[in-house]
């Protein structure tokens, strides 16, 4: 048996989303000397957020044979970082100190999603009465 709750699909999603966004942050810091190479980021999550959310009257997955269009496993759009400064004078924009404040906000969004994803199993144990 599975459970469909959405605020444990949210925080899933929320740590799916730090851990690609990492991924691309490392990217950035490993290019860092690379010349042309420019700074990507994701686009943010409450904007992907916005996108996916579903219509008050979504279609339904009735049969294994639909397509799950809810579902998020779409690779994530990217986009160019936008940080403060300018670029060097070979022309990578990745910034260290911008790429370490992105990791640091992003370690918030993954410490985020795994509280609110042990609080939610602790409210249904607490619901089921154990501990």
């Amino acid at each position: 048996m599975t459970l469909d709750i959405a605020i444990l699909r949210l925080a899933d999603s929320l740590a799916s989303y730090a851990s690609v966004r990492q991924g691309v942050i490392a990217e950035n810091i490993a290019n860092a000397d690379t010349p042309g190479y420019r700074a990507r980021d994701l686009v943010p999550f409450a904007d992907i957020l916005a996108a996916r959310a579903e219509p008050a009257f979504a279609p339904a997955m009735t049969r294994p044979g639909h397509f799950n269009l809810a579902s998020g496993n779409a690779d994530l759009p990217l986009r160019e970082a936008h940080a403060p400064g300018t670029a060097s004078p070979n022309g990578n924009t990745v910034g260290l100190e911008d790429q370490m404040m992105r990791a640091a906000e992003l370690k918030l969004q993954h410490d985020l999603a795994l509280g609110v994803y042990a609080k939610s199993l602790a409210i249904l144990r607490a619901g089921l009465g154990r501990r």
